[in-house]
Parts: C-alpha cells; structure tokens; sequence
C-alpha cells in the first residue's frame, strides 16, 4: 500500500471518529425566564430537543428563570414540566431512594420548593416538547430563550 493512500485511509478515519464524536458542532447554553399569563412560573424543568434528537434539561429558579446546558446549535423544541412540588404520591421508600439515586446520577439538581402560593398549576400541554408548540433557534453563546406561556 502506497504511503499516501494510507495517510489518506487515516485522515478518513480521524474525521469519521471526529463527527461521531460530535466534533466541530456548536454548543451553547440556553437560558431564559419563563412565565405563564405574566408570572413567574417557579417551579420544575425545562426541557430542550435539540437538533441532534437529544433532550437537554435545565431545572427552574423561583424567579423563572433557567439555564439549559450545552445544547447544539440549531432549532430545537422545548417543554415546561411544573409538577406539584407539595404532592408526595405513595410511592414505596425504596422506589423514592431508587428514583433518587438516578436524579443524582443523571447530575439535574432538585429544584427548591417555592414558597407556598407561589407555585400555580401550568396547562399539561406545555410539558412535552414534541407536542408544547415551543420552538426556538438556539445560536452561538449566549443563547437567550424567554418562554411567555399563555
């Protein structure tokens, strides 16, 4: 094999293992506020579907805001999970410390419970970023991304 046609395998083999590994893409965070008919919605997580298919969480502040880790460049879809941070369902304790464990592993810290009354119950249809009609265009650094629910 003639030295430049190996150098040539080699090179393919570089870039086929760079764009696996997502080489080259462009990444920003994605942060925002979002709030539903004016108010702060303080409680839950924000969800991004970017354009690589992967789905990117971001958990909310009591003032609505957010950030959204290392998300790819490109459109995305977006959701906003507010569950009741007041119900505790019955679930077994060794289901809780299981479903505990996983939260920890998966590194998306527990958002803070907000003061009573200042969490409100969002319309279900905004949780799931396939169906919640949320998009955006997330950009190179910083991509800003205010959510209005109505």
């Amino acid at each position: 094999m003639s030295r430049a046609l190996g150098t040539a395998r080699w090179g393919a083999v570089a870039a086929a293992l760079a764009a696996a590994a997502g080489c080259g893409g462009s990444y920003a965070d994605v942060a925002g506020k979002v709030t539903y008919q004016g108010r702060p919605v303080a409680y839950g997580t924000v969800s991004v579907i970017g354009v690589d298919k992967k789905t990117y969480y971001g958990v909310l502040n009591q003032d609505g805001t957010f950030t959204v880790p290392g998300v790819p460049v490109g459109p995305a879809k977006l959701g906003v999970y507010s569950p009741d941070p007041y119900f505790d369902p019955p679930i077994p304790a060794a289901e809780k410390a299981k479903a505990e464990e996983a939260r920890r592993a998966s590194g998306v810290p527990t958002p803070l419970k907000p003061p009573k009354g200042a969490w409100f119950r969002l319309p279900g249809k905004y949780a799931d970023p396939l169906s919640s009609g949320l998009t955006a265009e997330v950009t190179a650094p910083p991509a800003v991304v205010d959510l209005r629910l109505d």
